[in-house]
């Protein structure tokens, strides 16, 4: 049978690695070693993409670069996976420089495309400022100062650590899955309280200064992404109060993760489910599991 879960159960965080990924970027803009209007060129000149000299850092951060889709790689058999998850996995620092800079989608800077790619060569991006990988990254600037005692970052080629396994859709292919391939896409895991840690500190300032904060959460009209995460206004009926809402979904696999941050209040909600589809819903719809419980949150 599924064994219980447990408070201190370590997940895999998915997409939401996106939002640490930005955070990460937007320390390195404060210091002035990244400019967001800048070329990926400047900090990677030697990266084989046609496109080096037009994709600027804030396409990557925005999903508006055009670069290929892994996801749109051809679904391989008996796994389902696209090839890039597939027969294709590679560590993400090649990646970057592979299928990540193959041919475009659309035009640098001209459309929302969401794109695990954009964030893969941000990883690589940002080893090449630093000289630190994304794990150590991570670990060194949010986990290490915030507590986040059990968060990690899988490694390519090597055993997961023990985790919340899924038990619903893509159960049993899962287990084929590397997810070390992900890097700063979706490759960080950890404890509900460890994320519980970043979000708090995201959400009260500790993480960046207001105006790398405010950059990073200015919403575009498409669907009000921003850089890695969503940041839109959301009527919460029960209260009659409409309050900012910082997203982030992750889904891998059979694990699928909500992570709301409300501005206003500084209180938030993660959600995490083994059996997938969880059916959350989308707040945005005002109903639904994830709206019945934002209203709990937003309306105390």
């Amino acid at each position: 049978g599924k064994a219980p879960l447990r408070a201190d159960d370590v997940w895999r965080w998915a997409s939401i690695t996106k939002q640490l990924a930005a955070v990460l970027v937007m320390k390195e803009v404060e210091k002035g070693r990244i400019d967001l209007d800048k070329p990926v060129s400047a900090y990677w000149p030697e990266w084989k993409s046609d496109d080096a000299g037009r994709i600027r850092i804030r396409d990557l951060l925005g999903h508006r670069s055009g670069l290929p889709d892994p996801d749109s790689s051809p679904p391989l058999p008996p796994t389902g996976f696209p090839a890039f998850y597939g027969t294709k996995a590679a560590p993400p620092g090649q990646s970057a420089d592979d299928f990540c800079a193959g041919p475009r989608r659309d035009e640098p800077g001209k459309s929302f495309l969401y794109n695990n790619c954009d964030y893969i060569v941000l990883g690589e991006v940002l080893r090449r400022v630093t000289g630190q990988s994304f794990a150590e990254l991570a670990r060194e600037r949010l986990a290490r100062p915030l507590g986040m005692t059990a968060f990690g970052v899988y490694a390519f080629g090597e055993p997961r650590p023990p985790h919340v396994a899924p038990t619903g859709e893509d159960a049993e292919p899962d287990a084929l899955l590397d997810l070390g391939l992900y890097g700063a896409s979706g490759g960080a895991y950890g404890r509900i309280e460890d994320l519980w840690r970043f979000g708090h500190a995201l959400v009260s300032g500790r993480l960046l200064g207001e105006a790398a904060r405010t950059e990073m959460w200015r919403s575009k009209p498409e669907g009000y992404a921003a850089f890695g995460q969503w940041v839109w206004p959301l009527e919460l009926k029960r209260c009659g109060r409409k309050v900012t809402v910082v997203e982030r979904q992750g889904l891998i696999g059979g694990i699928e993760s909500r992570h709301y941050l409300l501005v206003e209040s500084g209180r938030g909600l993660i959600l995490f489910a083994r059996h997938k589809p969880a059916n959350y819903g989308d707040p945005w719809d005002g109903k639904g599991l994830s709206y019945d419980l934002l209203e709990d949150v937003g309306c105390r």
